[in-house]
């Protein structure tokens, strides 16, 4: 047990140094070349550093919520949560985006689904699926989000693909892994997504499970307790 402690520790450390590389790499790069001159401080040169600045900030923020999860620390104010009008809120927001690319949305909800948690973390989560979903799903392909409750409260969301294999599927929510080959990224991701969904997930009390949809692609499970009144 001691030694796959350490062996994942020395994983993680060097998962981590991978990942800080690349933007650290096109920052250095870029600065140098307008610092000796090679080129100008052009609209394009400052889109480009305020990506790299954005995708390093979103990779700290995600190994700071794994790392208080992982001490236990992690911060979670609980009250009572109107699921159906928060899972509204942030599909509505996705809506244009997915639009963008020709993905067809379409979401669905019941009210009166109440849980107790806290309303950050859970729109975090619901953030990130939606998010795996508008990098991943092939241009012109179908996305469907739906919120029902019998024992629990129930967010599903399921999309047209493309789909990952049996072995895929079980890795999925490891921290840093990626299907390169089969759900390419539109744009860069930390790849801590899905691990934090399962983390915030599971602070509620809940669980979070994928499998293939009979659309081709994923179908994602959230379920969490739901609060009596």
């Amino acid at each position: 047990t001691l030694e796959k402690n350490r062996t994942a520790r020395r994983r993680w450390m060097a998962d981590i140094a991978h990942e800080l590389r690349t933007p650290v790499a096109v920052l250095k790069g870029e600065v140098e070349a307008l610092t000796d001159g090679v080129r100008q401080a052009d609209e394009r040169m400052t889109a480009s550093l305020a990506e790299e600045i954005e995708h390093l900030a979103l990779l700290v923020d995600d190994l700071q919520a794994l790392a208080l999860a992982d001490a236990g620390a992690l911060d979670l104010r609980s009250e009572r949560i109107d699921l159906a009008s928060l899972v509204q809120q942030t599909a509505e927001a996705f809506e244009q985006r997915f639009a963008s690319r020709e993905i067809s949305f379409g979401f669905e909800t019941v009210p009166g689904i109440h849980v107790a948690g806290d309303p950050h973390r859970l729109r975090q989560l619901l953030h990130n699926l939606l998010e795996n979903c508008y990098r991943y799903v092939d241009q012109g392909g179908r996305v469907s989000l739906t919120l029902n409750a019998s024992a629990r409260a129930e967010i599903i969301i399921e999309d047209s693909g493309p789909g990952v294999s049996d072995t895929q599927l079980e890795r999925l929510y490891e921290r840093f892994y990626r299907v390169e080959e089969s759900r390419s990224r539109v744009t860069g991701g930390t790849g801590l997504g899905l691990s934090i969904c399962r983390t915030i997930a599971e602070a509620h009390g809940g669980e979070i499970r994928a499998a293939h949809s009979a659309s081709g692609g994923l179908r994602i499970t959230v379920r969490l307790p739901l609060e009596v009144s």
